[in-house]
């Protein structure tokens, strides 16, 4: 691009020498005129000469600027390139995570059918069980009207029980009933008490028979003296049995008579004159009929003493 101005100039150079040849002195002003043209020329060819060297400068410039530019967009189609593929993978996974849930999808629907089919189910048994459920709620409607009944007439039962207990507060069973006023008399020969044993020649039991035994009739009463090991305390005058209310018991015998218990209230006593000496120690008098236990006394006699 530099060599291409010089050419023009320098042919232009040749002609006009070899026009003033040609021309000689005749044309010197034309020559003159011609020369300052010239000049002028070759300052505007200049211009432009250096006008085309700063537009090869800037040419230069742009093609470093291009190369530059080319540079960074291979950069640029390099790093497009990874985020391509990137979007590829992640259109890979999510062509996966597209499959996962249709196939999820499908077990989803097989599930939802079969719990269509189990609810039309259900559905028939919830019609049987809202009946079975309505009869119940009827029984237990009529159950509750009984056992409303059921609670007055617990109530009417549970007052009489009520009353009966407070009666029988009151009230003692007969066969729990016995005599009362029990008095024990032991009298030497003299007729004098005594609490020696060895001393004791005639033995009297008195006891008080109660209205509220209900004896009736004509019974015979027995009495029976008996030690702490409720064996007989002395030789008895033979044993009996008596029926008691919950046993059958054979006593023995050291005294009896026979009583009318129309005659009420009255008392009873027994004489028992010992055959031998008694024995110190602890002595039980007990009175029965043939099936009632009329009571009992505890007493006891001592031992002798010198001088005493």
């Amino acid at each position: 691009m530099g060599t291409e101005p010089r050419q023009p100039k320098t042919k232009l150079s040749t002609t006009i020498v070899t026009s003033l040849f040609l021309l000689s002195l005749a044309t010197g002003i034309y020559f003159w005129k011609t020369s300052g043209q010239m000049a002028r020329q070759n300052n505007l060819n200049e211009l432009r000469a250096d006008s085309l060297l700063s537009a090869k400068f800037r040419l230069e410039g742009d093609i470093r600027s291009l190369e530059s530019q080319l540079e960074s967009n291979a950069d640029n189609s390099m790093s497009l390139d990874n985020r391509i593929t990137d979007l590829h993978q992640l259109l890979d996974q999510r062509d996966h995570e597209i499959q996962l849930l249709r196939r999820d999808k499908a077990r989803l629907e097989r599930s939802t059918q079969l719990h269509n089919r189990k609810t039309d189910t259900s559905t028939t048994r919830t019609d049987s069980l809202e009946k079975q459920l309505e009869a119940v709620s009827d029984k237990v409607d009529w159950l509750s009207e009984n056992n409303s009944l059921l609670v007055k007439q617990n109530n009417d039962l549970q007052n009489q029980i009520s009353h009966l207990n407070n009666t029988l507060s009151t009230t003692v069973s007969r066969t729990t009933l016995t005599g009362d006023a029990f008095f024990v008399e032991a009298t030497k020969g003299n007729k004098k008490e005594t609490a020696k044993a060895k001393k004791v020649k005639t033995l009297t039991i008195s006891l008080n028979i109660l209205s509220e035994l209900h004896l009736e009739g004509s019974q015979e009463v027995y009495l029976s003296l008996t030690n702490e090991q409720r064996a007989a305390s002395i030789p008895p005058l033979r044993t009996t049995t008596v029926s008691l209310a919950t046993t059958n018991d054979v006593i023995p015998v050291h005294a009896t008579q026979r009583i009318n218990f129309d005659q009420n209230p009255q008392r009873i006593s027994f004489i028992v004159r010992p055959g031998t000496p008694l024995k110190p120690g602890k002595y039980r008098a007990s009175v029965f009929t043939k099936d009632r236990y009329l009571g009992s006394v505890d007493f006891q006699f001592r031992d002798s003493f010198l001088f005493f």
